[in-house]
């Protein structure tokens, strides 16, 4: 029987509802994972510049120090400190956008002290609460920017409104035209964000299989590169080559559009066996790079084998699929990620020709 197009949308459009909710699981999954890698990239991105700008603040507070006092030196170093360790446990953390978060919420009150410092509405210093409001695009959802939004405009009118009132009075029009340019540079600013990150996620992701691409790839590879490695160690990192075995055979024998939901629903079952942190990337037609940072080898070929025996169960749509599995670990020393590649793609070679349906690791 040759699967149509129409024999295989019920499993996924109302047939099957379980496989619906598993596509639109697999999906989001992804999503959070990019929106999860996206935060990290963008945190990275901003700390150079984070620095500049926390130095320009320090330069124009130490020009009228005379005037207000050196009272802002703890706050300044208390921001510093709260990116610093933002920084230090983000990336490791299953909820980075926590950290991240509580670091930059930091500012704003900083900024807040300042102005409460300095006059209140009178205050030279009111318009720097557009300084954090730039950045929230870069950090967080649609959610979160309205909500740092409100918390900057919170702490405006807290350190004014409410600090002096009579102050705040006479100069309300320091005040409207404060609040205009916050409201000014976090609508430009997700603007431009917003455009960027429709940019790389058509960018990074794989249009079918919804998994990360080779451009997504060719990024976290860079990233690795030359890091500190250790194969007995947390240190360690390794390489899941795969390869759906005989996969020509299903789009000759059952159609292109079979062959497509397979590759879907695999890519799904591949996703929901990996551990928290891992990531998988399309990389060919029906090749699959899985990246473990952080595994041993004995870790590597457990999480090898359950990928494996769990593409063996899946019988998506009807067909039954396995798949082998080139397994490669870091050596100690710099992380060299070509030859990383170089030993799981002959290992995979192994695999393929040693009967398929198997885990081998490279030497």
């Amino acid at each position: 029987m040759k699967l149509t197009s129409a024999t295989i949308r019920p499993s996924y459009e109302g047939g099957d509802p379980a496989a619906s909710i598993r596509q639109s699981e697999s999906l989001a999954s992804v999503r959070d994972e990019a929106r999860r890698e996206r935060l990290l990239d963008m945190q990275v991105r901003l700390r150079p510049y984070r620095f500049a700008t926390f130095a320009i603040l320090a330069l124009a507070l130490t020009a009228v120090g005379s005037e207000v006092g050196w009272w802002w030196m703890v706050p300044l170093l208390a921001g510093l400190a709260g990116f610093t360790v933002a920084d230090r446990f983000m990336r490791g953390s299953a909820h980075p956008a926590v950290w991240i978060a509580t670091a930059w919420a930091i500012l704003p009150l900083l900024l807040a002290d300042a102005v409460v410092m300095t006059g209140g509405a009178a205050s030279p210093a009111l318009t720097w609460f557009a300084l954090p409001a730039i950045t929230l695009g870069a950090r967080f959802e649609p959610r979160g920017i309205l909500l740092g939004t409100a918390y900057i405009l919170g702490l405006l009118l807290v350190s004014t409104v409410i600090f002096d009132p009579a102050a705040a009075s006479e100069h309300h029009q320091h005040l409207i035209a404060s609040i205009a340019l916050i409201l000014s540079a976090v609508v430009l600013s997700g603007a431009l964000v917003e455009s960027d990150r429709a940019h790389r996620h058509r960018s990074t992701l794989d249009p079918l299989t919804g998994l990360f691409n080779r451009n997504a790839l060719e990024q976290r590879l860079s990233e690795l590169e030359g890091q500190p490695a250790n194969g007995d160690s947390k240190l360690s990192h390794a390489l899941l080559l795969c390869d759906l075995d005989n996969f020509k055979g299903v789009n000759d024998r059952f159609g292109h559009a079979a062959g497509d939901a397979v590759l879907q629903d695999i890519a799904y079952t591949m996703r929901a066996t990996l551990r928290a942190g891992d990531s998988i990337y399309r990389v060919g037609g029906e090749e699959i790079l899985v990246v473990l940072p952080g595994a041993t080898k004995v870790d590597a070929v457990a999480i090898a084998e359950r990928l494996r025996e769990a593409v063996r169960e899946r019988h998506p749509v009807g067909v039954a699929v396995t798949i082998s599995i080139g397994v490669a670990v870091s050596r100690p020393g710099k992380l060299d990620t070509d030859g990383l590649i170089a030993r799981a793609d002959t290992a995979l070679y192994s695999a393929k020709s040693g009967g398929r349906d198997q885990v081998i690791v490279g030497a």
